[in-house]
């Protein structure tokens, strides 16, 4: 039986392109240093509030949050907003939207959807104000969004962040 050289060729072209696929890292969602270390010091300075990490779901960080008596949903989206803002992002629309999400639990996926409040955030980054474009005298910038999720259970509070660059 004799093997013909296209059939060598196509056969080593699989084998390399499978050896590349199976060795190079899938691409997996990550959220910033700057908010992981926020929440760490959240938890810090507010012992009763403590925000725990869950998983990392549609791009989306999530968090839980134990639901108390003391604090109310208005509360705990406002403690949200602030770790952002405290970061420089500012609210890129005048007001929250309500909609729908399925956050990851503790416990594993949701089986159904929760109320959510949504609000976008932008960072201005000056990284760039060195470079000019030719014959101009403008500096680019560019600028990155986050969008918060505050999802509401009827024993947590499910806080999810995303960063888009």
């Amino acid at each position: 039986m004799t093997i013909s050289r296209p059939s060598i060729a196509m056969g080593l072209a699989s084998l390399g392109f499978s050896l590349v696929v199976s060795v190079t890292p899938a691409k997996a969602a990550s959220i910033p240093a700057w908010l992981d270390e926020a929440i760490t010091t959240w938890n810090a300075e507010n012992p009763g509030l403590q925000i725990q990490f869950v998983d990392i779901k549609d791009s989306f960080v999530w968090y839980f949050v134990e639901r108390s008596t003391e604090i109310g949903q208005k509360e705990i989206r406002d403690a949200t907003y602030r770790i952002v803002e405290a970061h420089g992002y500012r609210p890129a629309d005048d007001e929250e939207l309500v909609t729908t999400a399925r956050p990851p639990t503790p416990e594993g996926p949701s089986r159904s959807s929760k109320k959510c409040w949504r609000r976008s955030f932008v960072l201005a980054i000056d990284s760039l104000s060195d470079q000019k474009a030719v014959e101009s005298d403008d500096t680019g910038q560019r600028q990155r969004m986050l969008t918060s999720l505050l999802c509401e259970d009827a024993d947590a509070w499910y806080p999810g962040f995303r960063v888009l660059n």
